[in-house]
């Protein structure tokens, strides 16, 4: 199949110029009028201390915030910014992705819309993470994929091997990538000649030099890395507690309309054998089976966040376009979903879209702050600046915490005139500077969620633990959640718990 060019149509780029447009401005405004989340602020930190990798996640979030901060600003907006735009350039590859495997035009600008409308993405669009670099990456690589089976020249897979690594820099669930493309050449028949081929053993030698400073990091620091996220593997036995909360997840976070099209584009792909688009459809199962039979499976003895599945959005969305443009090749009794889910999936995934976006930003529906999951990104700048002036009041020298979600969002909101100092999990910080230990040895705070106050831990470690008073994170008055605060005085042991230890020297983290 010759790769094939895109054609203009302008009037046929209409509705999705307008959607994509619309969603782009609404989201680059609240980019800039909703506090950090949590984990934003984890990365935020990340940005201002760059390195190879972090306990948590590879390093590439961090580098996507630093690019983005230096040129949008070193605030909110700055800090999203470049996520919300790739999250944009993203609809334009699900549209060439659709169009180079299956030629019609209107059948394409469909994927664009469905992936639009997938609530996931309207969320991680304003939400920086892992997953944003991620997917606009392995996004990338699926498309030299899908040009290599269309016919291109081997020097795709250059582009497929540059993609992947970067991928891999992003978050290690690029790794079933790999496993992807693997079982695409072994089902694909139009593809199986490139086992005899070299590029692709240099595309995937190519991505594990791009990943090597990673590997080399984790080998630095007692492989954290890979022991957090790897870890989740072990299998302790099944169970099917967890199995209905993955397909709820997915149904939710796809939207459900969306969800019945990209079910029914899998369902067509598996049986349509008979033509010329059935292997394209096939390429695309192939490409997401293993990532979707390994989570499924994950499912079976631990909880699959729903995130977790959101770099198969974009074949999902192409597939769902798919099954929607086919409704002849459903049984009598299927068609009526599908006809529905057709009409509907789009304007019913963007409104979900809308009123997700309204309830962050005004919190019109009265749900209870202290369960509504949109809180997550409200309140935290006024408790800064309360605990900031308790601070002062009590003449603290530093403010301990035990959470990392909370150390994050008050070094980032506080005037960062009083350190803000984790007292566990010390290995989250090797990246940052060490506190000093005659700051430590002063008088402190310690702010903890009422929820998970750890203060029994520091008797220990204090002669004296004072409670003094309690501060809330409220959202239009309403008290999300509460937060208690201690007064430390005379430190009689190490106040830091254990070693940041990199390999061949120790960065002591006691004081």
């Amino acid at each position: 199949m010759k790769p094939r060019q895109v054609p203009i149509g302008i009037s046929a780029f209409t509705t999705l110029g307008l959607v994509t447009g619309i969603l782009l401005v609404v989201r680059l405004w609240l980019d800039s009028h909703l506090e950090l989340m949590y984990n934003e602020a984890y990365y935020a930190l990340w940005a201002k201390h760059l390195a190879w990798g972090y306990f948590d996640h590879p390093p590439m979030v961090a580098l996507w915030i630093r690019l983005s901060t230096i040129c949008f600003g070193d605030h909110e907006f700055g800090v999203r910014a470049l996520g919300t735009l790739s999250a944009t350039a993203e609809t334009a590859l699900i549209y060439l992705l659709s169009w180079h495997l299956f030629g019609r035009q209107s059948e394409a600008i469909f994927a664009a819309l469905l992936f639009c409308a997938m609530l996931l993405i309207s969320a991680g669009a304003i939400i920086i993470a892992p997953d944003t670099p991620l997917i606009f990456f392995w996004s990338i690589a699926l498309y030299a994929l899908v040009r290599i089976f269309c016919g291109g020249g081997s020097g795709w897979w250059w582009l497929v091997g540059i993609a992947m690594g970067l991928a891999l820099q992003s978050k290690y669930t690029a790794l079933l990538l790999g496993a992807g493309i693997v079982c695409a050449i072994a089902v694909v028949p139009r593809l199986r000649h490139w086992w005899r081929h070299p590029m692709p053993y240099v595309a995937g030698a190519l991505a594990l030099a791009i990943f090597a400073p990673v590997v080399a990091w984790n080998y630095e620091h007692g492989w954290a890395s890979f022991g957090r996220q790897f870890g989740r593997v072990q299998v302790d036995g099944l169970s099917l507690r967890y199995l209905a909360e993955y397909l709820g997840s997915q149904l939710g976070l796809l939207t459900p309309f969306v969800f019945v099209l990209a079910a029914g584009g899998m369902w067509l792909a598996l049986r349509r054998r008979d033509d010329e688009n059935g292997d394209a459809s096939l390429l695309l199962v192939s490409l997401v089976a293993p990532m979707l039979i390994y989570f499924l499976f994950h499912s079976l003895h631990a909880r699959v966040h729903g995130n977790w599945v959101a770099p198969a959005y974009p074949v999902l969305a192409v597939l769902g376009a798919e099954a929607a443009f086919l409704i002849s090749s459903f049984s009598e009794r299927v068609r009526p979903l599908i006809t529905l889910s057709r009409h509907l999936s789009v304007p019913v995934g963007v409104s979900i879209a809308g009123i997700a976006y309204l309830q962050a930003l005004a919190a019109p529906i009265p749900i209870n702050p202290t369960v509504d999951p949109i809180a997550v990104i409200a309140g935290w700048s006024d408790l800064a600046a309360s605990v900031d002036s308790f601070a002062r009041r009590e003449g603290a020298a530093y403010i301990l915490t035990s959470s990392y979600a909370l150390t994050s969002e008050m070094i980032y909101y506080s005037t960062r005139a009083i350190p803000v100092v984790q007292y566990n999990e010390r290995l989250r910080w090797v990246s940052f500077e060490q506190p000093e230990p005659n700051v430590l040895s002063r008088p402190g705070l310690y702010l903890a969620d009422a929820n998970r106050d750890l203060s029994n831990e520091l008797t220990s470690r204090f002669s004296r633990v004072i409670k003094i008073t309690e501060v809330s994170r409220a959202r239009h008055g309403k008290q999300i959640q509460r937060y208690v605060l201690y007064r430390l005085e005379s430190p009689v042991a190490p106040i830091l718990s254990g070693n940041a230890t990199v390999r061949g020297r120790s960065r002591s983290s006691k004081a």
